[in-house]
């Protein structure tokens, strides 16, 4: 009977997880509506995605601020789970649809007829698809480690020290992100610059909060271990 709660517990937190996550990429899929649709899909995959990242790495410092919000941290697991899900697909997606598996066109080299060579026309882009490429290792990482047989196998400080990786990856992500947000589309590119993305305001309103919040609970809990060692 335990067993079989434990198991219907953990199928519906991944089924909500996953709900939330498809319903994620379908409104950020409407909101992207002026871009072409193979662009349109990875995006909404992309945006979806640092929105459950946002919200794994929420929900620690959460705990620690407002203990109230402790119950949030048994969702922490399926929420990073389905983020690697939606990162995965997303850069499935970019390798397929945009570099054509072309290991140099990923990293910003193209070839150009005239030169008749290889070239490095977008530096900034190949150093964002480096900085994602390592979070996606990362990602792949903390993914496959994710369960309580991967914690005992590996021991409690191993596993603590993959799964601080989030944080890494959180920083990764950001600047993967800002890149295409704020950099890579501007009419100095050479091609045709698409609409701007709808998702700017949700990435730099998450990115602050995260940071804050990271912040706010290191400042909370620095200050707990001196009040303790104080009253000793």
């Amino acid at each position: 009977m335990i067993k079989l709660k434990i198991k219907n517990n953990f199928v519906t937190r991944h089924s909500l997880v996953f709900s939330i996550a498809l319903s994620l990429t379908f409104v950020f899929w409407l909101a992207h509506y002026e871009w072409h649709d193979e662009m349109r899909l990875w995006r909404a995959f992309g945006d979806s995605g640092y929105t459950l990242l946002f919200v794994t790495l929420i929900i620690g410092p959460l705990s620690k601020i407002w203990t109230r919000t402790s119950f949030l941290l048994k969702w922490r697991r399926e929420f990073g789970i389905w983020f690697a899900a939606l990162a995965t697909t997303h850069g499935i997606l970019i390798a397929h649809g945009w570099a054509n598996w072309d290991v140099a066109q990923f990293f910003g080299y193209e070839f150009v007829p005239q030169l008749g060579r290889m070239v490095r026309l977008e530096p900034g882009f190949g150093l964002a698809n480096t900085l994602g490429f390592v979070a996606f290792l990362w990602i792949a990482i903390m993914a496959i480690t994710s369960s309580d047989r991967a914690m005992k196998w590996l021991g409690a400080s191993s596993w603590k020290w993959i799964h601080t990786g989030s944080h890494i990856v959180f920083y990764l992500v950001a600047i993967h992100t800002s890149y295409f947000l704020f950099i890579h589309y501007t009419e100095s590119f050479h091609k045709n610059v698409p609409p701007e993305s709808t998702f700017i305001i949700p990435f730099v309103a998450m990115s602050v909060i995260v940071l804050a919040l990271q912040i706010s609970s290191y400042i909370k809990v620095v200050r707990s271990k001196n009040k303790r060692i104080v009253q000793k």
